[in-house]
């Protein structure tokens, strides 16, 4: 009080959530030491938006059951949605993100601007069957506020995997005297396998992969996996060891099944040389393989000599290993950008011969950089120049983006409430397109660089551009002339469609005027009226005196068929009418008064016929608008009947000669 500061004492809100958006207050002045009257001071304060909100997440957490088999690059979860209740702008533009963590390479978002959740790697039931991870919501604000949420995966099992044998490689030693019948004893123990599809586990029968010789002196049990003599042995087929193929099916499935090796040979044979299976091996690896992912297993005709050894060249010992079963695993993780192909040599000995074959390995190339912006913000500043010279096509910047992964394009795209405005090429030029629209001098937009990679990823910085405000104001009249003319055109359109109406109309009104002017002949309104009125027509013996345009008494009712009038004495004003109407023995004596010409030359007195009635009919302009009395005096003479005055209504009556008796009525 008595300052002129205004303190703000309650938390205002934009969002008018925490307090109100706008304050339209009263300062009340007044002078000191003086005793003129105060007066009032309006005050208008208007809040404007601060990122004071955090985007918030709708039916947070998130779940997500999820199968398997499902492809890599495929969308499994649409539904992410994030609110910031920020004023509409960078601060309520949320982004979405995998926050780091230990599975958060399994999932990535399409783009970050919408909540379309992208399967990035590979799931395994039988590996990980369940796992969270954290997304995170982030406005545009500086600095930027986030949310977090948690996604919780249920991976469900599918039919992906074959089933697999306890031992791939089994042996067995024919007894001196092998019958028919005889169950081999297998090594190091009876054949057996499992469906590695944990959650089906689905039942499997055996058989022989082959209907080779060999394969007819033994049968399998399709439900155990024993294996028999079928039929006598020659001992001459037997001077080596011989090698069965053992087949493991699952029921339900029979394109899922499993391999492994039954080698069977005599008491006292063995192998005379040292062999791989193959000359040559050949595998496919993904570049984010794991470390100690076993590639492939190389193997060689003595897979249960305990003697035999391997090992690799030196050209990448220290990238792969090999165990003594024969398995090559990886020891570094792979990089296709840096590596594509392995090629080395893998050797056996089983200390009396040594054997080699050659191993390749190429590299898969996958999708795991981003797509990478040099600077994380750009800002163009436009010149002090017409908007003429802006042309559609003018560049007026550019940026720069790259990734990481060999191979890939980056494509570049805009987006933001005025991406219409500009285009942007891959090779990062921002470009004019239209600015017929500008009504700010600060634009924002976002820049999304997207990879060709599978599945493609996507980043995005903030491109904010400033123009003058010249360009801004001459946009804007460029845009309200257009307005204008168009704002005209609609006008004029009305006008001429209007005035066409008028036309219309007044063609009407000239018609209906022209045909009641032109009525029957028979009308009282004819065109005869203005003659008749002039001239005095003679009828069997009597003068007949026109009245000028007889106006017909509403109160009658009726039409008029026959007219005789009589004009009398020079002082007095007196009428005679015979009528015949519709409406036979109704008569009216109406009062009113007539002001006459001067002094007309008189005619004798029409005597009536006995067969018409004596009625009066009032000339025109003598009848009032309101007839206020109607009377008749039924004790004077028929003849002579005597007029009654009506104090309200100021004419003077006509008298009617009345000789018959029957209109009494």
């Amino acid at each position: 009080s008595g300052t002129k500061e205004l303190s703000l004492i309650r938390r205002l809100d934009k969002e008018g959530i925490d307090g109100p958006s706008s304050v339209y207050i009263n300062v009340l002045c007044e002078k000191k030491r003086n005793s003129d009257p105060g007066f009032l001071i309006p005050v208008n304060i208007r809040v404007t938006d601060a990122n004071d909100n955090a985007p918030q997440f709708i039916n947070a957490p998130y779940v997500l059951n999820i199968s398997e088999v499902t492809v890599v690059g495929t969308r499994v979860l649409q539904g992410i949605k994030a609110v910031d209740a920020d004023q509409q702008g960078p601060f309520s533009t949320v982004q979405y993100s995998v926050s780091p963590g230990p599975y958060a390479d399994y999932f990535v978002f399409v783009n970050g601007l919408e909540g379309t959740l992208v399967l990035r790697k590979p799931l395994d039931y039988e590996t990980l069957f369940n796992f969270t991870i954290t997304i995170t919501a982030q406005d545009q604000g500086n600095p930027p506020k986030w949310t977090e949420t948690t996604l919780y995966v249920n991976v469900i099992d599918a039919d992906d995997q074959n089933p697999k044998f306890y031992d791939e490689n089994y042996s067995a030693i024919l007894p001196e005297h092998a019958r028919v019948g005889l169950r081999l004893d297998l090594k190091p123990r009876d054949i057996a396998a499992f469906d590695q599809d944990l959650g089906i586990n689905a039942p499997i029968y055996y058989t022989l992969n082959s209907a080779d010789s060999f394969y007819q002196y033994f049968n399998i049990n399709k439900a155990t996996g024993n294996v028999y003599i079928a039929k006598d042995i020659n001992e001459d087929d037997f001077l080596q060891p011989i090698t069965l193929v053992v087949r493991a099916i699952q029921y339900d499935n029979q394109d899922r099944y499993a391999l492994a090796t039954l080698i069977v040979s005599k008491a006292g044979t063995s192998l005379r040389e040292l062999q791989f299976s193959k000359n040559e091996y050949s595998v496919s690896a993904l570049e984010n393989l794991p470390v100690n992912y076993v590639l492939l297993t190389v193997t060689t005709n003595k897979p249960r000599d305990l003697r035999v050894k391997y090992w690799l060249s030196n050209d990448y010992g220290e990238r792969f290993s090999i165990s003594r079963q024969g398995d090559i695993s990886l020891m570094q993780c792979l990089d296709y950008e840096t590596e594509d192909s392995y090629r080395f040599t893998v050797y056996a000995t089983d200390t009396l011969m040594t054997t080699s074959a050659t191993v390749n390995i190429s590299v898969v190339n996958v999708n795991d950089w981003d797509p990478r912006f040099r600077y994380p913000q750009y800002e163009l500043f436009l010149p002090h120049i017409p908007l003429a010279d802006l042309t559609p096509g003018s560049v007026i910047g550019k940026v720069e983006a790259a990734d990481g992964d060999k191979g890939d394009r980056v494509t570049l795209s805009l987006r933001g409430p005025y991406e219409k405005m500009f285009s942007i090429n891959d090779s990062g030029h921002i470009s004019i397109v239209d600015l017929s629209a500008l009504n700010t001098s600060t634009i924002q937009l976002v820049v999304v660089a997207t990879d060709t990679g599978n599945p493609p990823r996507q980043a995005s910085v903030p491109a904010i551009m400033h123009f003058p405000e010249a360009i801004v104001q001459q946009a804007s009249s460029k845009l309200n002339s257009g307005t204008s003319s168009t704002v005209l055109i609609i006008l004029g359109v009305v006008l001429i469609v209007l005035g066409f109406v008028i036309i219309l109309l007044i063609l009407y009104i000239h018609k209906n005027k022209h045909t009641k002017n032109n009525g029957p002949p028979g009308s009282s309104h004819s065109k005869n009226d203005s003659f008749l009125s002039n001239v005095i027509l003679p009828e069997k013996h009597v003068n007949v005196v026109a009245i000028p345009k007889i106006q017909e008494n509403p109160v009658f009712n009726g039409s008029q068929e026959e007219l005789q009038t009589q004009r009398g004495g020079t002082n007095s004003s007196i009428y005679t009418a015979t009528v015949k109407t519709t409406r036979p023995n109704q008569y009216n004596s109406l009062k009113s008064k007539q002001k006459l010409a001067p002094q007309p030359p008189q005619v004798p007195k029409i005597t009536p016929s006995n067969n018409s009635s004596n009625n009066m009919i009032w000339p025109v302009g003598t009848i009032p608008r309101r007839v206020k009395k109607l009377s008749w005096d039924d004790k004077t003479d028929s003849y002579q009947r005597k007029p009654e005055l009506d104090p309200e209504v100021g004419v003077t009556p006509l008298v009617t000669d009345m000789k018959t008796s029957d209109c009494t009525n």
